[in-house]
């Protein structure tokens, strides 16, 4: 099976040589964790691979000035990666509708960063939370669809929030629609002097892998 390079030698060694290429990826961890670092990384990967990215960044301002840090080839990588910015629930819902025809043999990866940060705002105004969470079923079994038709992988990543019952972990927003939707669930952790990655799903490594990682100029780096 075809691998996507995370853009780390470690990281990729941790996954059998790099992301599932027809699966959704979903990497969730608390707000500076360095979600976003590892869709730069993958990304800037598969432009280098002369494909093309379809990044949906719902945060307001993709890391330009980190791209241009981690890339070779700024301007190239740049005219290889698609970017839409949606502003709110519905925009992010109509993105998702357009997906599928924008996906062709030139698209390497779809990247959402994060699926779940609109979500919630509209979670937070909205009376209908059937039909909030209806839409949300609905976009990420969007994204499973390309992802096992089109034989690309999706990277998306999702905010948390405090489990009150354990108060050592923490809970994916959108709660079991992200955790069945993914086939490979990866946790990011934050401590005083680095940061953490935990395998919590893989459809065919075990559980539990973890590693300790400081984000650097050029990306990221082992804590041995």
């Amino acid at each position: 099976m075809n691998k996507i390079s995370t853009g780390s030698v470690f990281l990729n060694s941790l996954l059998n040589g790099g992301y599932d290429n027809d699966i959704i990826t979903t990497i969730y961890g608390p707000s500076g964790s360095g979600k976003t670092n590892f869709c730069i990384l993958a990304a800037i990967k598969v432009t280098e691979s002369g494909k093309k990215v379809l990044f949906i960044d719902t945060e307001g301002g993709i890391a330009v000035e980190r791209i241009r840090q981690l890339s070779h080839n700024y301007e190239d990588v740049m005219s290889r990666i698609i970017f839409f910015n949606p502003m709110t629930f519905s925009e992010q819902r109509d993105v998702f509708e357009t997906l599928r025809d924008a996906v062709n043999e030139h698209i390497g990866m779809i990247v959402v960063d994060s699926i779940s940060m609109l979500y919630r705002l509209e979670l937070g105004k909205s009376e209908e939370v059937y039909e909030v969470n209806s839409s949300l079923g609905q976009q990420i079994a969007c994204l499973v669809e390309i992802a096992r038709r089109q034989k690309i992988p999706v990277l998306i990543t999702n905010q948390v929030y405090a489990d009150f019952k354990n108060k050592d972990q923490v809970k994916m927003a959108g709660g079991d629609l992200l955790k069945y939707g993914s086939k490979c669930l990866i946790e990011l952790q934050r401590f005083s002097n680095c940061r953490g990655w935990v395998l919590r799903k893989h459809r065919s490594l075990p559980e539990g892998k973890e590693v300790k990682f400081r984000i650097v100029e050029k990306g990221i780096e082992e804590v041995e």
